[in-house]
């Protein structure tokens, strides 16, 4: 009976090692694993400074601006006007000469209204000067009063400047076309010229929107 027993252990185990297949790798076998092959991504290149990133790379002889591409680049200001205050024929007027100025003027051309902060050191510098050499104490209140005002102007006010960008493929051409803008905008907006120095000031400004402006206002 116990033999029978044994015998038939036997078999039901012996059938059951045949049904299960047997491998010789196990699961921790580090031999058999595989890595995947390494791929050689292009590695982006990263320009060496900023001068790169900008389109302009040089001023010229006449206050304009060469561009990376060869072209030429210009800046002149708009005169600015309270259009609340203008009649209707007025502003008819202007919205007329503006259209035909995008009508007759068919080169690329950019219109940039700029928000720069107030910088009014040069009056406050003033103001702190004559408070030190005032001998008169009536006179005291009256300055210290205007330092106020100019610190109150520098924290809530801006100055709102349009600024126009006409491009050319040369100096000779660029000159043409400022010509011809003068022209289109005299009587509704007269063209303000602008010094090499305004327009780096106005460059710096696009490009570094955060940062006070170097100087602002007349003493």
């Amino acid at each position: 009976m116990n033999r029978e027993g044994r015998d038939g252990m036997s078999l039901s185990e012996e059938k059951r090692s045949k049904t299960i297949p047997t491998t010789d790798i196990t699961w921790l076998d580090e031999m058999q694993l595989t890595t995947p092959p390494i791929r050689n991504e292009k590695r982006v290149r990263i320009p060496p400074s900023v001068a790169s990133l900008l389109p302009i790379v040089d001023d010229t002889v006449l206050d304009g601006f060469e561009m990376q591409d060869g072209t030429f680049c210009d800046i002149i200001q708009l005169t600015s006007k309270d259009i609340y205050g203008l009649s209707e024929t007025e502003k008819d007027h202007d919205i007329f000469s503006l259209a035909y100025l995008l009508q007759a003027y068919m080169h690329p051309l950019k219109v940039i209204p700029l928000n720069t902060p107030l910088n009014l050191e040069k009056q406050k510098q003033r103001i702190e000067r004559q408070l030190r050499q005032n001998q008169n104490a009536a006179y005291r209140p009256f300055l210290q009063k205007k330092k106020q005002e100019l610190i109150y102007l520098e924290e809530h006010r801006t100055n709102r400047d349009y600024l126009l960008f006409f491009y050319a493929p040369d100096e000779a051409m660029l000159r043409e076309r400022k010509h011809q803008l003068t022209k289109l905008l005299r009587r509704s907006n007269p063209m303000v010229e602008l010094t090499l120095e305004q327009k780096t000031h106005v460059l710096f400004q696009l490009h570094n929107p955060n940062t006070k402006p170097i100087q602002d206002g007349k003493e």
